[in-house]
């Protein structure tokens, strides 16, 4: 799994490519858990470029929503695969992260 992280005007997108498991672990901890050590920090994750996710995919990124939600700050999930999304409706996690359809809608939605 790769993460290529951009700098946008007032938030950072996170590009996924691959499937989010044992291997998400630490790109998460070096690129992203960083980024909530300033208060109300906002991140875009583009899942469009992952296929799938296991249990220790779905640890990394309620995590970090947890580390967000601590320092102030947001995360929202945009374009997830259908297998990705279907995990996180089985898992009940889209109750509780923000997951746009695409990734339009979820600058829309940090933005607001």
């Amino acid at each position: 799994m790769e993460i290529t992280l951009t700098e946008q005007e007032g938030y950072h997108l996170a590009a996924i490519e691959g499937v989010i498991d044992d291997s998400a672990e630490g790109p998460f901890r070096q690129l992203l858990h960083p980024l909530f050590r300033e208060r109300n920090s906002r991140l875009i994750i583009d899942l469009s470029g992952a296929p799938r996710i296991n249990s220790r995919g779905i640890g990394c990124l309620t995590i970090l929503v947890s580390d967000a939600h601590t320092n102030g700050g947001r995360v929202v999930f945009a374009a997830p695969t259908p297998f990705v999304s279907n995990v996180l409706k089985v898992t009940r996690l889209d109750t509780y992260f923000e997951i746009a359809a695409g990734l339009e809608l979820a600058v829309a939605m940090i933005e607001s």
